[in-house]
């Protein structure tokens, strides 16, 4: 599993336009081989927006990457939506199996 974060902070006003643009990327993500879930969610009780895109790999996640980007940079291309640059976390699996002794 592979997860690709993106914290928005948007200016006040544009809230709603950083809504619609994570909601045209997951639109436009739907059906891409090795997608889980995407999704853009409200901080409660702030201001931040996060996208959260789960992947069946970071392989497949690199794959995708240029043409999803490619449909966020074009909604915003000079930043004014953005009190600064979104902040992006990627998240790989880090489950490790219980020693032998600890499974039943």
């Amino acid at each position: 599993m592979f997860i690709h974060m993106s914290i928005h902070v948007p200016n006040p006003g544009f809230e709603q336009a950083v809504l619609a643009s994570m909601n045209r990327v997951r639109l436009a993500a739907l059906g891409t081989p090795g997608l889980v879930h995407i999704g853009p969610w409200r901080e409660d009780g702030g201001g931040r927006i996060v996208g959260i895109a789960m992947w069946e790999s970071r392989a497949l996640w690199e794959a995708a990457l240029p043409g999803l980007f490619a449909i966020a940079e074009a909604d915003d291309p000079d930043g004014a939506w953005h009190a600064s640059p979104p902040e992006r976390i990627l998240l790989e699996d880090a489950w490790v199996m219980p020693p032998d002794d600890l499974v039943d």
